[in-house]
């Protein structure tokens, strides 16, 4: 039975399934904010104006997903969610692990994030918890636009709507427009002429605002930070929480039969929680938007999310599957979570 996205037992349930799954989603700004570690180097580029033609347009939106690994910055970002405000300071580099992010909260409840190519760590030291996960292959890539932007251009239109100026640096404004409701729109301020993404505004079909991310300061340095380094020692007495990719037993195949255009399987994870025994996630991308869908074996109905529910950007819908639950989660519309959800089938492990 569906239970309306407004009640209290949908937003509790929500709330619960969002800190079981704390380690894979990691609370962090992943919409806009982790494509920031992909700036491109500044030399011999050229300065786009507000009149910038298509073809130049994804020539900057390409300085996104160009390798900047080397590159070493610290700076702060405020992040608008369900019209709460938050600050984050961010440190990235190159060090002996490879490329490597810290993030701090500056605000509310204290957390870190930090994640290199080995491992991602969650730190809530009020709670004195962490979670760790494994960094799959999907973190080298993290949330980057696609290689071919020309695909993109099937499901977004790209439009340059002016220049503006953010934390001191000038900036192309570029818009990513929805060609249907499945997804939402983006607004990028891009770095002229590096293509450092600097803000980022998330918004839906009616061109309302729904997430934004803001750099107030932007620092790039020649030496790595310090403070980005994680002395595991420090975090002695923990409650220390791993979510462990295991080749577990989880009869047969899934997948979504009925994706909403430009949606595909781009990850699986079969995962163990300590917490919660095994689960499934299956990633669906359209190359910029992205869902996560879980499966878990069903336990009872107040376990478990039944229907929609919301919060910001964030849409979910649960859904029981015979002796399974099935949550859809992504920072997209709700229709899409809803669609996803209940055209996920179960296969025999040896159906074709």
């Amino acid at each position: 039975m569906s239970a309306p996205s407004a009640t209290n037992s949908s937003d509790r349930r929500l709330r619960g399934f969002r800190l079981q799954l704390a380690g894979l989603l990691l609370a962090a700004p992943a919409f806009c904010f982790a494509a920031t570690d992909a700036a491109a180097s500044s030399d011999g580029a050229a300065v786009l104006d507000a009149g910038a033609n298509a073809a130049s347009l994804v020539d900057m939106l390409e300085k996104m997903t160009q390798a900047a690994d080397n590159r070493n910055y610290q700076g702060v970002f405020i992040l608008r969610k369900d019209d709460q405000l938050s600050a984050l300071r961010v440190y990235h580099g190159k060090g002996e692990h490879g490329v490597w992010e810290s993030l701090e909260s500056l605000t509310g409840e204290a957390r870190r994030i930090i994640r290199d190519d080995r491992q991602i760590v969650s730190i809530y030291p009020d709670k004195k918890q962490l979670i760790v996960r494994k960094a799959g292959r999907e973190f080298g890539a993290r949330h980057r636009l696609p290689a071919n932007l020309r695909k993109l251009e099937k499901y977004y239109r790209f439009e340059s709507v002016g220049n503006d100026r953010i934390a001191g640096y000038p900036t192309l404004v570029v818009d990513l427009n929805p060609r249907d409701s499945f997804r939402y729109g983006y607004r990028y301020w891009l770095q002229n002429p590096t293509g450092m993404l600097l803000r980022c505004d998330l918004f839906d079909h009616n061109n309302a605002i729904v997430e934004q991310m803001m750099f107030t300061e932007l620092d790039y340095l020649d030496v790595m930070p310090e403070r980005a380094w994680l002395d595991m020692k420090t975090l002695a007495g923990y409650d220390s929480r791993k979510l462990v990719e295991d080749k577990i037993s989880l009869p047969g195949r899934w997948r979504v039969d009925q994706p909403p255009p430009g949606f595909e399987l781009v990850g699986q994870h079969r995962l163990r929680t300590q917490w919660n025994g095994p689960l499934l996630q299956l990633v669906y991308s359209d190359g910029l938007a992205s869902v996560s869908v879980f499966v878990e074996d069903y336990r009872d109905a107040e376990a478990h999310l039944q229907g929609a529910s919301s919060k910001g950007a964030i849409h979910a819908f649960g859904q029981r599957k015979g002796a399974y639950n099935v949550t859809a989660v992504g920072e997209v519309p709700a229709r899409t979570v809803k669609v996803m959800a209940q055209s996920l089938r179960h296969q025999a492990a040896d159906a074709p």
